[in-house]
């Protein structure tokens, strides 16, 4: 929308505000954006303190900033939810005052008029998304200058690029994170950015389970597996299979025995364990004996 419209113009108004808030150090505020369809054809845009023929109030969505070569950069949302008729958006002008005034007070100081390559904006009838465009204004390197911007979500890409490379953007959710796992497992100085946080938060995160006292795991994102189960008279040196495999390897099968007769209570050992399964054997506590079957619970971990 905005590339259509030759370079904004300065109004007089524009240039005594301007010298105004240099002279007194007042901030110059930027109070509106209005778009209208009015024709420019003999008018002196120097002496205009409003647009011709306004149609559409455009709020300020970011607090702006210089772009170089004295100038000053706004972002405006054009919407139509309360345009009650269409009309071409031939005219682009900028309202502002100084700081203190009232913002009633506040007058056209920049202008721009598309004339007949302006784009139709149609009724609240058919509804348009709503669009972030931009509006560079000269106004000079010293001028002190603040933007009165609405709170709605308007954002641009660039906005929310910005805002996750912001290293102090998360500064509570980091802390938060810190105090959690510890700097022996967090950096001293935690990154801040939200690409980084997914990404550590990630590691920790579980992406399946079967939680089931006999036959159970727990796997997370980054591949670390638990696993238990139960197992009851299965022949010593039998394989036993896990609920599901490790992706890499077993790291170690640990269990104990669950017979309530101490007299028969067994000793486990479990040996020769790969990605899917392991073996028992297993033998008397108490007169070590060699044992023909086996029953008790094991825990496994792994990747």
């Amino acid at each position: 929308m905005a590339s259509i419209y030759p370079n904004t113009r300065l109004t007089n108004y524009g240039r005594e505000l301007i010298a105004r808030s240099q002279a007194t150090g007042k901030k110059l505020q930027y109070i509106k954006l209005v778009t209208g369809d009015g024709q420019l054809d003999n008018q002196n845009i120097d002496t205009m303190t409003s647009v011709l023929a306004p149609k559409l109030e455009c709020p300020f969505t970011s607090n702006g900033e210089f772009v170089g070569d004295g100038q000053f950069r706004i972002e405006f949302a054009v919407g139509n939810s309360t345009v009650t008729s269409g009309f071409f958006a031939r005219e682009l002008g900028v309202y502002a005052n100084l700081e203190g005034e009232s913002d009633s007070a506040a007058k056209l100081i920049a202008y721009s008029n598309g004339g007949n390559y302006a784009s139709y904006i149609p009724s609240r009838e058919t509804p348009i998304n709503s669009k972030v465009f931009s509006l560079d204004v000269v106004i000079g390197n010293s001028t002190n200058v603040t933007v009165k911007k609405i709170d709605a979500a308007y954002l641009t890409r660039g906005a929310l690029e910005a805002h996750s490379r912001d290293t102090s953007a998360h500064a509570p959710i980091t802390d938060q994170i810190k105090a959690i796992l510890g700097s022996a497992n967090w950096k001293d100085s935690p990154a801040s950015t939200l690409v980084t946080i997914k990404n550590l938060l990630g590691q920790g995160a579980i992406v399946a389970s079967k939680l089931d006292a006999n036959a159970g795991f727990v796997k997370f994102a980054n591949g670390f597996t638990i696993q238990w189960g139960a197992f009851n008279n299965v022949p010593i040196g039998n394989t036993f299979s896990f609920p599901v495999s490790f992706d890499n390897s077993c790291y170690v099968v640990v269990g104990n025995d669950v017979n309530g007769n101490n007299r028969d209570n067994q000793v486990h050992s479990f040996r020769e364990y790969t990605r899917s399964s392991f073996k028992i054997f297993s033998q008397a506590a108490l007169d070590s004996g060699n044992k023909t079957t086996a029953w008790g619970r094991y825990i496994a971990v792994g990747n």
